[in-house]
């Protein structure tokens, strides 16, 4: 064939090839396009690493990008907990056991962590860290992330942050700091990675020291990626004070420490999240999002490739050897633009804002948590056939000062509990349960 091809354009010129109009008219626009889809297509990942038998903790994998790393790593023979809102939903318990079976890799599990739910953060940290001797962490990946189209009312998390600050950046901020416990712990020849998620739109965020959780500035709806931007902004400038903060207390054995906290940015992608935004949430919108598919199609990436600086950033032998708190996009290292990433004060700052913010939100929460219980007749008694007791609003608390007093003194002052436990926390919560009690009778 390709040599009837060029005997006919010696002969007879290009006019003997058939179909040569359509060929030279359309041709080269057709490779420019073809080319300039592999070039937004990024790099794929070059390197390999074993990960049979690690484990993983992931968010957001359950969709979009995270469920392609899921399976990427499930393959491989790791084991992965995929946190989640609710674990015995329908669509939960599918997901699970068709990954499973895709993968042949039977140690995929999900465990109940909403991220815009602090309460529910500690709750999960807590049973993970109530574990001796500490459990296997090879590294934890936030793929979570929330974003609303414009024009969208303003949304709010159950400890009343606006929703995207609350998921894209305070709930991963919560279950890292309370879980650093156990990724201090794991040994010191063992390669522990954390990979966070961020965005191009960080470029377009605000933030505020003054209210950076958005629960007094009024919410931009015409603007929302001023938002959704400075979540993702506020994640990488907390990845490089963690990392910052890591380093500086120094391991118990005096052994240098392999645990890297870096940031990946995947680039825009075809997914629902994206599709969502889009199409400003609109059936209008989403014609709109369809009619210009094709557009989408060459400039956005396919969720694995998206994936491929995440398993870049996990893979790559070469992390150790540098500092935490890298930038990686297109399976490279580069350098944001954003000043914020570079202050290093203003960083710390934000850190520290964000620990008072958080233990300002628990104890309203744990307030509201009290309130909200159904009243009990004070006269009666627990059953011991059952063996269980009535328990009283203080034990509301041990889930809370027993994270508290698992998470180093030293390295978050503001989440500590004192030897006692939170003694202003059972005393409110008590005083709130004897006013109930009295209103009751």
């Amino acid at each position: 064939m390709p040599i009837d091809i060029i005997n006919t354009l010696v002969v007879k010129g290009t006019d003997g090839i058939p179909g040569w109009p359509i060929i030279k008219r359309y041709g080269l626009p057709f490779v420019a396009l073809s080319l300039l889809k592999v070039y937004c297509g990024g790099k794929l990942n070059p390197w390999q690493r074993d990960v049979h038998g690690k484990v993983y903790i992931l968010t957001g994998a359950t969709a979009g990008v995270g469920s392609q790393l899921a399976e990427e790593l499930a393959k491989g023979g790791a084991q992965l907990i995929l946190l989640v809102k609710d674990p015995s939903s329908s669509w939960t318990v599918e997901f699970v056991d068709d990954l499973r079976e895709r993968t042949g890799n039977p140690l995929v599990y999900a465990e109940q962590c909403d991220l815009a739910d602090l309460h529910s953060v500690r709750k999960f940290a807590t049973r993970w860290l109530d574990n001796t001797p500490p459990r296997r962490l090879d590294g934890i990946v936030g793929c979570a992330g929330e974003a609303l189209p414009l024009g969208a009312a303003r949304s709010t998390s159950s400890d009343g942050v606006e929703r995207q600050v609350a998921v894209n950046y305070l709930g991963h901020f919560h279950l890292l700091a309370l879980l650093s416990p156990s990724l201090r712990a794991q040994p010191a020849d063992r390669d522990v990675r954390v990979v966070l998620t961020t965005c191009t739109t960080q470029a377009m965020g605000q933030v505020s020291l003054d209210d950076p959780l958005w629960l007094d500035s009024q919410y931009p709806s015409k603007r929302p990626w001023q938002v959704f931007g400075g979540a993702k902004l506020m994640l990488g400038c907390f990845a490089q004070e963690f990392q910052r903060r890591l380093d500086a207390t120094p391991r118990g054995d005096k052994m240098p420490s392999k645990l890297r906290v870096n940031v990946v940015n995947p680039g825009f992608m075809r997914t629902a999240s994206t599709a969502r935004v889009l199409s400003f949430g609109s059936l209008w919108g989403l014609l709109l999002y369809l009619l210009l598919y094709p557009i989408w199609f060459i400039l956005f990436k396919t969720p694995i490739q998206g994936a491929q600086s995440y398993l870049a950033a996990l893979f790559a032998e070469h992390f150790i050897e540098l500092p935490g708190g890298q930038f990686i996009q297109d399976c490279k290292i580069v350098k944001p633009a954003r000043k914020e990433l570079s202050d290093f004060t203003f960083q710390n700052k934000l850190y520290e804002k964000t620990e008072k913010l958080i233990d300002q939100l628990e104890r309203q929460s744990a307030k509201q948590r009290v309130r909200s219980k159904p009243k009990s007749n004070s006269k009666s008694k627990p059953s011991k056939k059952s063996g269980t007791a009535n328990v009283g609003p203080e034990k509301e608390n041990d889930v809370f000062a027993s994270a508290l007093k698992a998470t180093p003194p030293d390295l978050f002052p503001h989440q500590r509990a004192d030897p006692a436990g939170n003694k202003y926390l059972d005393q409110l919560e008590k005083k709130l349960a004897e006013q109930s009690k009295k209103h009751s009778t």
